[in-house]
């Protein structure tokens, strides 16, 4: 088939069906479906974007099928493709929906009109040119941008109904996008309706609050919120996920069984229930993560459409189901602990979580712990010696000095206290108890004038040479190379032991 001629060239910034309509203007004098009809291409299915038609045309008119095709929104049964991305037609339209009248006169006659791709975009009202909002057309479906322009009243009507706006970064963000041009890593990763909804959805919360209703929101609302969460999302993971707490922060939910909908309000429900069409992105992951980092969720459980794999936190509830304690004893426990703020009531007690490894064994070695009366026996010293390596910090209590109960109750990690005795299994033994040099650490100390703590210490840092006594491996069995330690103690003396 022959080309028509004289050839007119496409304009990349327009829809085919713009091109198809100047073409038809320029060699029938009438709209596109003459054109078409007269090319043997059908209407309904070029409206549609049908690649056949599409390939059709293209023979036709001359033009490069690969260049139209970047050009035409392909509508489907359920949603819209454009540039191998998936579309809702909520945000890009195959109709036209919106222009704006300073580019058509710039344009020249309406013979000359051109429906630009980036008007498709419902999202975007702005025309980066003109800095002003597009003019909305909302009687039916128009295909014909000069359709749009008579629904409207005419071209000087539809000007005066436009006002100036600040353009965002958003709309540079699309332009350079539809020329093809790289903005930054993270976004050129995502198709365009991801970066839009997750923008709009963020800005929206952020400006609005968690009941926002994107549908009851003035066009121009929306890019205001479009605008202030594009300025966002475009800094990458770490920014969204710090927008995500100041949601948070700003959620008026205080019940104990508030979920992540009462937290994150419309943005936990667009990503939950009202985004399965449509491929998020990644900022469902980043709100899971989140979540998960925030809110007790059990193994098994689901989240965004996602089973839980292991538990992160740990709530007043799970913590007493896991650890088969009951909850009120499980809540005065960790007050003791000072996890819990002393006086806190059920419900400020029910919001309150834990991370799981820490706190799961403070638990348990609060349950297994050795009270300071007991300690002597356990790692084989006095009473005395005991309370001298609690007081020099040596042995470190399981709660703080300064925490609810502390006073009334020393306690101390059993597994703090194995640790210790593990050291002391670690020393060589001791073969020849009869060499005088060799002496316990209290006898070391009486013979040269030092302290328990301090050769204790000195000990399990390695700065004096030690034994142990074979089949023992506690404090009572630890002998000590008095030379040694007398070397130590030497003002600018090095380590005895060797390396």
């Amino acid at each position: 088939m022959r080309a028509i001629t004289p050839r007119v060239p496409y304009d990349p910034v327009e829809t085919v069906q713009s091109y198809a309509s100047r073409l038809s203007f320029f060699h029938t004098g009438q709209g596109s479906a003459r054109l078409l009809q007269d090319c043997g291409v059908s209407l309904p299915g070029f409206a549609a974007g049908h690649p056949e038609e599409l390939t059709s045309f293209a023979t036709a008119v001359g033009e490069q099928i690969d260049l139209l095709q970047k050009g035409s929104v392909r509508a489907l049964s359920s949603h819209n493709t454009f540039r191998g991305e998936n579309f809702s037609r909520g945000v890009l339209s195959s109709q036209v929906r919106q222009f704006c009248p300073r580019c058509l006169r710039e344009d020249g006659p309406p013979a000359e009109w051109r429906h630009r791709i980036i008007w498709c975009f419902l999202p975007v009202p702005v025309c980066l040119r003109h800095h002003t909002s597009l003019v909305e057309v909302q009687r039916g479906k128009l295909s014909s941008i000069h359709d749009a322009v008579t629904s409207a009243g005419g071209l000087a009507a539809a000007d005066a109904s436009t006002c100036s706006v600040g353009v965002g970064r958003h709309v540079s963000w699309l332009h350079g996008r539809l020329m093809s041009l790289s903005w930054s890593e993270w976004l050129d990763g995502q198709s365009i309706e991801q970066v839009l909804n997750a923008s709009e959805m963020l800005g929206a919360i952020l400006v609005h609050g968690h009941c926002v209703r994107l549908g009851q929101l003035r066009r121009l609302e929306r890019n205001t919120a479009l605008e202030r969460g594009f300025g966002i999302y475009e800094q990458g993971t770490e920014a969204v996920y710090a927008a995500l707490g100041e949601i948070r922060d700003a959620a008026s939910a205080t019940a104990v069984h508030a979920g992540p909908l009462a937290m994150y309000g419309s943005l936990y429900d667009w990503l939950d229930r009202r985004s399965q069409l449509i491929d998020p992105g990644p900022v469902r992951d980043i709100l899971r993560n989140h979540i998960l980092n925030h809110d007790a969720y059990a193994p098994g459980e689901r989240l965004l459409g996602k089973p839980v794999t292991e538990r992160r936190l740990h709530s007043v509830i799970s913590l007493s189901t896991t650890l088969k304690v009951n909850r009120r004893r499980m809540s005065r426990l960790l007050q003791k602990l000072g996890l819990v703020p002393p006086g806190a009531t059920d419900g400020e007690t029910g919001r309150l979580v834990f991370p799981v490894e820490e706190v799961e064994q403070l638990v348990r070695d609060y349950e297994t712990a050795v009270p300071l009366a007991h300690v002597s026996d356990y790692i084989g010293c006095s009473h005395s010696q005991a309370l001298a390596l609690y007081r020099a910090g040596i042995l470190s209590p399981l709660i703080p000095a300064d925490a609810p109960g502390a006073v009334r109750r020393i306690i101390f990690a059993r597994r703090v206290l194995d640790e210790l005795l593990e050291r002391i299994a670690e020393l060589p033994v001791l073969d020849d108890t009869s060499h005088e040099d060799v002496l316990s650490i209290a006898e070391t100390c009486q013979r040269h004038g030092g302290r328990t703590t301090e050769l204790t210490k000195a000990v399990l840092e390695g700065r004096v040479e030690a034994f142990r006594l074979r089949g023992d491996a506690r404090l009572h069995s630890v002998r000590v190379s008095s030379s040694s330690f007398a070397a130590a103690r030497k003002p600018g003396a090095q380590s005895s032991v060797p390396t």
